[in-house]
């Protein structure tokens, strides 16, 4: 297995494994939302700016298709997309380590939510940006956007970088 296959499968499994521990570590000490004996706790991590409260989510980013056949649809969504991306990423002959990574990040995080909404139905979240009111999230999500950005970064400059080798002047060849 190359560096990069290693590369991506490890990131893979750090995403998802990260992913599940704190949501099992956060919904254990924090409780569960729909409980209320005892009801559930809110830990300040940074005052006034971020706090771990544990929410439900049913369907996607900012509680988008959260209606009750959206469940079976996005988990689908999901399922197909995993197998996909590790396809598409099988099939580069020279990934950099930022393509490498971003997909790695967004696959991860995939499998993390995949897994949530395939057994309980609903996406387990935790982490509340409130100072600007950003809907709760999770290491998934974590996973998924900063694997995104990179992926997009890595497209948009690699590009330039190519550009930059074909406009360099060409070898001038000596007559022999």
């Amino acid at each position: 297995m190359t560096g990069m296959r290693k590369l991506f499968f490890g990131i893979i499994l750090v995403a998802t494994v990260s992913d599940l521990a704190t949501k099992v570590i956060a919904f254990r000490s924090l409780g569960h939302p729909e409980r209320r004996q005892p009801p559930p706790r809110r830990v300040e991590v940074i005052p006034g700016v971020v706090r771990f409260e544990t929410a439900l989510n049913e369907g996607v980013a900012f509680g988008m298709l959260s209606h009750a056949r959206a469940r079976w649809a996005l988990a689908a969504v999901s399922a197909i997309a995993f197998p996909l991306i590790v396809v598409f990423f099988l099939r580069q002959k020279d990934p950099t380590w930022a393509f490498t990574a971003g997909l790695a990040g967004i696959a991860g995080g995939t499998l993390g939510n995949l897994y949530d909404r395939a057994v309980l139905g609903q996406v387990r979240d935790f982490i509340y940006v409130y100072c600007i009111n950003f809907p709760v999230f999770n290491v998934a999500d974590s996973f998924i956007c900063v694997g995104a950005a990179v992926f997009a970064l890595e497209h948009f400059l690699a590009p330039q970088k190519e550009a930059a080798k074909s406009d360099a002047p060409a070898k001038a060849e000596t007559p022999a």
